[in-house]
């Protein structure tokens, strides 16, 4: 049987469509219609639906009280295999159906035992508690010991796979000999099961001909030869047992069941290099006999062993997204990126992210997986670095500002707004760069679920991605909900609120659920693209939030910044079940104030960046907590203060030494590069850069990207195991045109001119003044000549023009500013115009104070900025020459086109 049979599966579109018209209550259905139309449902692995009936047959009465069994064991296992909700909720709620009419304590039933013991077998993989494993392994034995011929084996089975991973977890104890006795008594037990169910169930198939059609029989006479090590028999069992099609969630669980206890028969469950594993399970028989059982997929055994992978892409503005290229150019040289299953982005992230999920998405439709090699995911990055830089370099900050048509529009439309007009920029300027054949047509992303090449009707990556070498990604776009504070996540499939994260002990709050594009209000059911982006993006302050209207009742839906509610994106990937993270950190940190600021607005937003600082430090240390107790399997976490040194400030007077590392030697003397070796002045420097969304010189990108390159290169091998090794063959990376003068100790005044570049990229205005001494010099005089002429005109012409203030036109003037308040009241109730007056005030005042001196800026400084960069840069002897690439020249000149000595036309 080829796992790729059209057959495996029975399509499921016309299922999920008689689900809604069933759940709508546009056709009528009795509790049985529904139960039959769940079966079907939950073999095509959609859970989620089959839930939702099951709840609805419940909900009748039903004289037949084995029906009645039947219904709420099934909810109950619907409930807990459903991805759509979250592992705790889900695992707890199948726990409280299973006992609402049966006490779990006493009940006899095998079918209802043996769900208890999965649901808390998947608890103990979800939280490493052992009492969830010993309370598994008891209701497992308890169905067992009611006799294995009623229940075919499936809990005796269970039984000693559990019984085999506690020995496991207690040959590893402190006391290693009564934790080797103790260990060696479970295996025991396990081998006698199965012993037992290998001379029981073959017998059972022999007398029954209705039974040799069931699936789960003869994979678990699979399973206990396999468990016995005798593989010529579980061969044989094996090539009965694929005769039969069963359905798509069964055939994984097997296959993640017999791969598991293949694991802990070579004892290499606390393996870290995952060497020996491969060569066994490749080359052993019990590798042999997986293959065969996955139609030869060698694929399908290497994900199940490598776990899940999840990459989040935090938050920061153009600084994050350019740092994060530099980090998925690396993992793209390691091939990593092909099993990466869930994309999780905030912010910045969000822009990056979601530009490499289209290059992504465009690859994987086009291109079978069998022939997607390293070389494809190299060339998506190269693309994607050059033609983010371009978009970038058109200075998307501006733009969305410097725009008299814009900014009129959103003088009276609520649903138009400088974020709106943030989110059409990233699509006509980033994602339209992306060769999908929707260049000019604007993107929604309820259309962007990617159908990989050959891939059955019915693909889902929750599914099927455990079977594919390159893995299709699940994108979330992470945003703040102002209405209740909770993380508001969009995916290609479904949009709303996370229960993750909220804890209904302490938060009180609605909870706004999730729903489908398709469920949701008509006006809602197409998401622009951009705006899923920009309600990430949108800084609170800067940006108006993103409006989601008549989406739930009596509720306007406001949307700001993910990061406000976490900058890392680190949610979504837990609550996907990965495993195996990757985190890409680029928020920063606050830097040291000798004198800090004691102003109404400076104190606020010093302790809102404190506050911020420590809830990453906390999220870090929880994530640290899980990899130590092996609820991840691999945790890479990169951030831009990485291994920079901490200064010890000792009291005055005081006359101790300094604290000292971890090898004794004071901190501020470790050298001038990081462990990854950049200089660590200008490692402070690319820290400090603005998180903005402005243009971005070619120095300040390349030194970014470099940054996150040198910084994977370090970090992934030190923490993440069991990926095949490739070939130390580094790809052209443009950007690595920097790494020599950004980790060169010593001879500062070679690389005088880039450190100087980066010394001012924290500043959003002004920086070429802060370079070049003419324009300071320029600056200076203008000034000074400003200065002379207000003091020549008060000294030439006195009060003579000062307004004479008296209280009748005090009086004439307040009546006159009431009767055009009431006036432009009266306006806004007759035009229907839903902004409120101190709404349009302020975005008139920007539009006014911004519109000239934005637009003046990308017409005419950026090009002030180049000749004088050319001269800064000659006066400093920056490193030359950057390779030359070919890029499309912008409707504006580039901040900073320095090291391009040859420019073409590229396509926009």
């Amino acid at each position: 049987m080829s796992i790729e049979s059209p057959n495996f599966r029975e399509p499921k579109i016309h299922l999920i469509e008689e689900a809604r018209q069933i759940l709508e209550k546009k056709t009528r259905a009795g509790p049985r219609e529904k139960f039959e139309l769940a079966k079907k449902l939950k073999a095509t692995g959609e859970f989620g639906y089959a839930r939702k009936l099951l709840a609805r047959a419940r909900k009748v009465f039903i004289q037949d009280p084995v029906f009645r069994i039947i219904l709420r064991q099934q909810h109950a296992l619907c409930t807990y295999k459903d991805p759509n909700l979250t592992l705790n909720d889900r695992l707890d709620r199948a726990l409280e159906i299973l006992s609402e009419e049966e006490d779990l304590t006493t009940t006899r039933n095998q079918e209802t035992l043996g769900l208890a013991g999965a649901i808390h077998k998947r608890k103990w993989e979800a939280d490493s508690q052992k009492q969830n494993l010993e309370r598994s392994l008891a209701f497992y034995l308890r169905g067992y010991d009611e006799d294995p011929t009623y229940d075919f084996g499936y809990t005796g089975i269970n039984a000693a796979f559990v019984l085999d991973k506690l020995a496991a977890l207690e040959g590893s104890g402190t006391t290693q000999d009564d934790a080797s006795d103790v260990a060696s008594t479970r295996r025991a037990q396990a081998r006698d099961i199965r012993q037992r169910l290998v001379a029981i169930l073959p017998k059972l198939l022999e007398e029954n001909e209705w039974l040799r059609s069931m699936w789960w029989v003869h994979v678990t006479v699979v399973e206990a030869y396999f468990g016995l090590k005798d593989y010529p028999n579980a061969r044989i069992w094996m090539e009965r047992a694929k005769q039969l099609l069963p359905e798509h969630w069964e055939f994984e669980s097997t296959a993640r069941q017999l791969v598991n206890l293949a694991l802990l028969q070579l004892n290499e469950q606390d393996n870290t290099t995952g060497a020996p594993v491969w060569e066994e399970l490749e080359n052993g028989e019990a590798g042999a006999l997986l293959r065969d059982f996955l139609a030869g997929e060698v694929t399908s055994i290497r994900s199940l062993i490598i776990g899940k992978v999840g990459l989040a892409l935090a938050g920061g503005g153009f600084r994050a997204a350019l740092f994060h290229i530099g980090v998925l150019a690396k993992l793209a040289e390691l091939d990593v990126l092909r099993n990466v299953e869930v994309l999780s982005c905030v912010s910045g992230g969000a822009i990056i992210g979601t530009h490499y999920y289209l290059e992504l998405r465009r690859l994987l439709e086009s291109k079978g997986d069998e022939a997607i090699t390293r070389d494809d995911y190299v060339a998506l990055v190269q693309k994607l670095e050059r033609d983010f830089l371009a978009g970038v370099q058109g200075n998307i900050r501006m733009r969305a500002t410097a725009s008299l048509t814009n900014g009129l529009r959103s003088l009276f439309r609520r649903d138009y707004s400088r974020s709106e007009r943030l989110g059409r920029l990233l699509e006509s300027e980033l994602f339209a760069r992306v060769d999908d054949g929707n260049n000019e047509k604007r993107r929604f992303l309820n259309e962007l679920l990617i159908r990989p090449l050959n891939a059955s009707e019915g693909f889902t990556p929750q599914g099927d991605n455990w079977r594919r070498a390159a893995k299709v990604p699940i994108l979330v776009l992470n945003s703040t909900t102002l209405n209740t504070g909770h993380n508001w996540q969009f995916t290609a499939s479904w949009m709303g609120e996370t229960p993750a994260g909220i804890n209904r002990e302490i938060d009180a709050n609605d909870y706004l659920r999730q729903m489908y594009y398709a469920e949701a209000p008509l006006v809602h059911q197409k998401m622009p693209l951009g705006r899923a982006v920009a309600a990430s993006t949108c800084i609170p302050g800067l940006c108006e939030p993103i409006v989601l209207a008549d989406l739930y009742p009596e509720m306007t839906v406001r949307l700001v910044d993910g990061g406000v509610h976490g900058s890392q994106g680190v949610t979504a990937l837990l609550e996907q079940d990965c495993n195996v993270l990757l985190v890409c950190d680029a928020t920063g940190e606050i830097e040291t104030q000798k004198q800090p600021g004691s102003g109404l607005l400076e104190v606020p937003l010093r302790s809102s960046n404190i506050a911020l600082t420590q809830t990453r430090a906390l999220l870090y240390e929880k994530l640290k907590a899980r990899r130590q107790s092996n609820l991840l399997r691999g945790l890479m976490y990169v951030h831009l203060m990485k291994d920079l040194d901490a200064e010890t400030v000792n009291w005055i007077g005081c006359d101790e030494p300094k604290s000292l590392d971890e090898d004794g030697v004071p901190l501020a003397r470790r050298g001038p590069l990081t462990r990854y070796g950049i200089r660590k002045d200008v490692q402070a420097s690319l820290a400090a850069i603005r998180t903005d969304l402005d243009s971005f010189s070619d120095v300040e990108a390349f030194a970014l990207m470099t940054c996150g390159y040198r910084m994977t290169e370090y970090e992934f091998p030190k923490f993440i195991q069991g990926f095949s090794a490739v070939e130390p063959v580094r790809p052209s990376w443009r950007f690595l045109a920097l790494e020599e003068p950004m980790k060169r100790a010593g001879n500062v005044e070679q690389i005088n001119g880039t450190l100087q570049l980066l010394n001012v990229a924290s500043n959003r205005g002004f920086k070429v003044w802060r370079l070049s001494r003419l324009a300071q010099s320029i600056a200076m005089t203008l000034s000074a000549l400003v200065i002379l002429a207000v003091v020549y005109l008060t000294y030439k012409f006195g009060g003579a023009f000062a307004f004479q203030v008296n209280l009748g036109r005090l009086l004439f003037l307040l009546v006159a500013i009431s009767i055009l308040l009431l006036v432009a009241k009266i306006v806004l109730v007759v035009g229907k115009i839903q902004k409120t007056l101190t709404e349009i005030a302020m975005d008139f005042g920007l539009m006014i104070s911004g519109l000239i001196p934005f637009t003046c800026d990308l017409e005419l400084l950026t090009g002030l900025n180049l000749s004088c960069l050319l001269k800064c840069l000659s006066r400093n002897r920056l490193p030359r020459p950057l390779p030359a690439y070919s890029r499309e020249p912008l409707k504006q000149p580039k901040m900073l086109a320095t090291f391009s000595s040859k420019a073409g036309p590229a396509r926009r």
